[in-house]
């Protein structure tokens, strides 16, 4: 059993309008699970596969630039994984290079991989936007943008990342929900492909990792912003309007870890806050590695500068994340798109307070997510 196993499982949208299945999530716990995720399907009936539904948008291209089925009878012969993703889940982004070493190693014996797109935020269900990240983290494989939830719902799926693998018959045959725990992923498809190529058995099978074993560091519990279903991290005594309303939030001294603390005017919203002047702050308390954000503007056409702070002072270029400019003010960082951000990789795990500056109105924060130092060896793009 893996101790640990890091997801995102929450209530979340079928549509940017309208929420889905509300009070059976809410009872679920929430993005750190210290219990294994991992569900074999290995009845003497395993369950038939889904179909895709007609009302997904394929997003056909991927590296190879070919079109593909559309239909899991399509795959019939073939081990397939789908793969329900998340484009600014920072758990699906990490597993990315697992699925392109098995693509890489696999594919040519017949393993396909589908990747299906459930949005988390708003931003999610545009399938603009799925296109645009799936070109961002050279995706080999196909990926369908589950826009109004179909597949989602088809698969009874209600975290980030799940993964279904089917065999030649389009069975599930396995299922594993979660970030990590690959290694039995990895030899149910090497035993499925090796019924008909036995020389699969020769290709070396990926080293063992536990990213989540205590040894690497337990950082803190993703951190929702906006008032998302009653788990919103805001300790301003004002607390949350909902109401579109601004609120001139004034600091009560420094927020607790996981919690942020605003100055400035803001919009409190469900998936986040909005700036609402030039001289806002958002601060966070963090115990971890790196720190990620999902963030996004009003207008793509006018990218909003945003000040970096981590205690008190800007980043060091060697505790930078990847999206982290400098110039003679200091660290920042420029958001010109719905997506997530790599703020903080610091040189060593430890407890922080990380303000962000937005130097614009129309600047929005949805998220924060973290890593461990076992989680510091792939590209956040």
């Amino acid at each position: 059993m893996t101790f640990m196993k890091a997801m995102h499982r929450l209530p979340v949208l079928a549509h940017p309008k309208n929420y889905i299945n509300v009070q059976k999530l809410l009872s679920i716990p929430i993005a750190l699970i210290f219990l294994s995720t991992t569900t074999c399907m290995a009845s003497e009936k395993p369950e038939k596969a889904p179909d895709f539904s007609s009302d997904a948008q394929w997003i056909d291209v991927g590296l190879a630039g070919q079109k593909v089925p559309h239909s899991i009878k399509g795959y019939r012969g073939n081990v397939l994984l789908v793969d329900f993703w998340e484009y600014t889940c920072i758990n699906c982004i990490r597993d990315f290079s697992v699925l392109k070493r098995w693509y890489g190693k696999y594919h040519s014996y017949g393993f396909d991989v589908v990747g299906v797109h459930f949005g988390e935020f708003p931003m999610g269900f545009n399938a603009n936007n799925v296109r645009n990240a799936a070109k961002r983290f050279q995706l080999p494989w196909p990926v369908v943008a589950d826009v109004k939830g179909s597949i989602w719902n088809a698969y009874h799926s209600d975290v980030w990342p799940n993964r279904y693998l089917i065999d030649q018959n389009g069975y599930i045959v396995l299922h594993i929900g979660g970030e990590g725990n690959n290694r039995p992923m990895e030899e149910k498809i090497r035993e499925l492909l090796a019924m008909a190529h036995p020389e699969i058995n020769r290709i070396p099978l990926d080293p063992p990792e536990d990213t989540f074993a205590p040894s690497c560091g337990i950082s803190t519990d993703e951190t929702y912003v906006g008032n998302w279903f009653g788990r919103g991290a805001l300790v301003n005594t004002k607390g949350y309007s909902d109401n579109g309303s601004t609120t001139n939030f004034h600091s009560d001294g420094e927020p607790q870890d996981g919690r942020v603390m605003l100055s400035g005017k803001w919009i409190t919203q469900q998936d986040g806050m909005t700036s609402d002047d030039e001289h806002g702050q958002a601060q966070l308390r963090y115990h971890a590695r790196s720190v990620y954000a999902v963030l996004s503007i009003a207008n793509s056409k006018k990218p909003v500068r945003v000040n970096l702070l981590q205690d008190g002072k800007p980043l060091n270029q060697s505790d930078a994340g990847a999206d982290v400019h400098f110039d003679s003010q200091g660290s920042y960082l420029e958001v010109n798109s719905p997506r997530m951000y790599d703020l903080v990789k610091n040189v060593a795990f430890g407890s922080h307070l990380l303000a962000l500056e937005p130097q614009a109105p129309s600047f929005m924060l949805h998220s924060f997510t973290y890593g461990n130092d076992c989680q510091q060896n792939f590209k956040p793009m």
